[in-house]
């Protein structure tokens, strides 16, 4: 029994390994370049959940993590006592870190441990909403060379093929284990097929897989849709599009649920939301100063872009979160600020696992290079979100692509559309989206599938990112465990809302 990945001897047969109490573990070694074998090798973290009633012959279910740079070997170990309920007990359940995350090779540290140069740089680069002030953008924009700089140089000097962790490079990686996978049941590796469940970031890895092997679809499920086209071009315009809407139903969920279930309460809706509009104009005026905080000789400031990001990390999860989120307007309302405190500083998404993905994947097709497509991009975003799209663009961090050169093989890099409509998918694919999503629009999932021949969309009645985050419904997770079975739904097929926030706990 191991509780971890370091005394595990990567092998290319995919041998597994008892771990973490209930999981079996393994690293399997897979190609640097497909396409040219010579360059060695790396190994990739799997892991392995058995169904109580699965066999060792039955189909596995792939969770394709979020991000980038989300460990997926971390979202098996935190579904472990749901996941079985939410698909079904007959299947064997895999997750895996994509290459460059957690156990999985190819590492890249940007500032090669220089702690000090990573934090001046964060100081220098993390000004706040792009609208903050009259330089708040610019800064952004020409402090984003020292990032990609930074990574070049590690690259360089540290680790050659740390920017060898593209989407479809995980796409092929996938197709490894599924053969070996079944080469290890005795079947033809030639014929194996994937399954998988796709959340958020997943579902690139999920439909560049269908577009790359379209034939090796066996059951695929992508639920948070991003868009592909705006993924590989470095252009997320879809992302900022129903964010206000779930903004919104802040005010009527906490209006619904009564004084007794959200502090924030007011008469009506609109009296909720026009007093979550002082306070934004309030701190937009000005910042509010605090000492003491958790700390007697902590001096610190409550900003604008504390507020913002509230409102940006509520929105991933408004079931779970919308009541605190109200518990803090409310303490604001009253004129205390305390709880507002660093969440700027908190909310920090930068990471060099993260931006190595994303900026590999988009190097040759990148639109945001120059600065008037910054404030282009930043201006649209602003434009669509008057609550999150001023400090969207300093989460989204796709500014810092602009100075990334991977120098990549063309096996490594997309080369077309992401799509299968000519040779359509083995099995069809299942999209799934929230009826509002504020991070993968519904709309992305409708253009995502109109790209994917015989592809259907579910759609859950709910608000929120992704719609197992949020709790989903019985009715979703019958049409999940027919569509594994092989019945796909009707398109377009609503499952009514199970979960109302403020009013029930999340079930996760």
């Amino acid at each position: 029994m191991v509780y971890g990945f370091d005394n595990i001897q990567p092998s290319a047969n995919l041998t597994w390994t008892a771990c973490f109490d209930a999981f079996d573990c393994s690293r399997l070694e897979v190609p640097l370049d497909y396409s040219n074998i010579s360059l060695g090798t790396t190994s990739i973290a799997f892991i392995k959940l058995a169904g109580k009633s699965a066999t060792v012959g039955s189909p596995s279910i792939v969770l394709n993590p979020g991000g980038p740079g989300a460990s997926g070997v971390d979202l098996l170990l935190t579904y472990r006592n749901l996941i079985g309920q939410m698909f079904g007990e007959e299947y064997n359940f895999v997750s895996f870190d994509p290459r460059g995350v957690n156990n999985s090779g190819l590492h890249l540290d940007c500032f090669s441990k220089d702690t000090k140069a990573r934090s001046t740089f964060y100081r220098l680069h993390r000004t706040g909403a792009t609208n903050i002030s009259s330089t708040s953008l610019e800064e952004q924009y020409y402090s984003s060379s020292i990032y990609g700089e930074s990574c070049n140089n590690a690259v360089e000097n540290n680790s050659p093929h740390s920017y060898y962790v593209t989407t479809p490079a995980v796409a092929h990686d996938l197709l490894t284990f599924t053969e070996a996978e079944a080469a290890m049941a005795g079947r033809s590796p030639s014929n194996a097929k994937l399954w998988c469940y796709s959340i958020s970031y997943g579902t690139i890895i999920g439909s560049t897989f269908a577009s790359m092997f379209p034939d090796r679809v066996g059951r695929m499920i992508l639920d948070g849709v991003l868009n592909a086209e705006q993924y590989y071009n470095n252009d997320w315009t879809d992302n900022v599009d129903q964010m206000d809407e779930a903004v919104e139903t802040f005010s009527t969920f906490c209006h619904s649920a009564g004084p007794e279930k959200c502090s924030f309460w007011g008469p009506t809706s609109a009296n909720i939301t026009a007093r979550m509009n002082s306070i934004i104009r309030q701190l937009q005026i000005h910042p509010v100063p605090l000492s003491g905080v958790g700390d007697p000789d902590l001096l610190t400031m409550v900003t604008y872009s504390d507020l913002k990001s509230l409102f940006l990390n509520t929105l991933y999860a408004p079931l779970a979160r919308f009541p605190s989120m109200a518990d803090i307007l409310h303490q604001a309302d009253r004129g205390n600020f305390s709880a507002l405190a660093g969440m700027y500083d908190q909310s920090n998404a930068i990471t060099d696992a993260r931006l190595a993905i994303t900026c590999a994947d988009s190097y040759r097709r990148n639109r945001l290079i120059t600065i008037e497509q910054f404030k282009a991009w930043a201006e649209y975003a602003v434009l669509k979100s008057q609550y999150i799209g001023d400090i969207y663009p300093t989460y989204l961090e796709g500014i810092l692509c602009r100075s990334f050169r991977p120098q990549l093989p063309d096996s490594l890099v997309v080369q077309e559309e992401i799509s299968a409509l000519n040779i359509p998918t083995s099995f069809p694919i299942l999209f799934a989206s929230n009826i509002i999503d504020p991070i993968t629009p519904l709309q992305s999932a409708r253009k995502m599938s109109s790209r994917f021949a015989g592809s259907v969309l579910l759609m859950q009645e709910a608000v929120g990112h992704t719609v197992i985050d949020q709790g989903a419904s019985d009715c979703y997770f019958e049409h999940i465990q027919a569509y594994l079975r092989g019945t796909v739904p009707s398109s377009n097929t609503t499952c009514p809302q199970q979960y109302i926030p403020f009013i029930d706990s999340s079930p996760l």
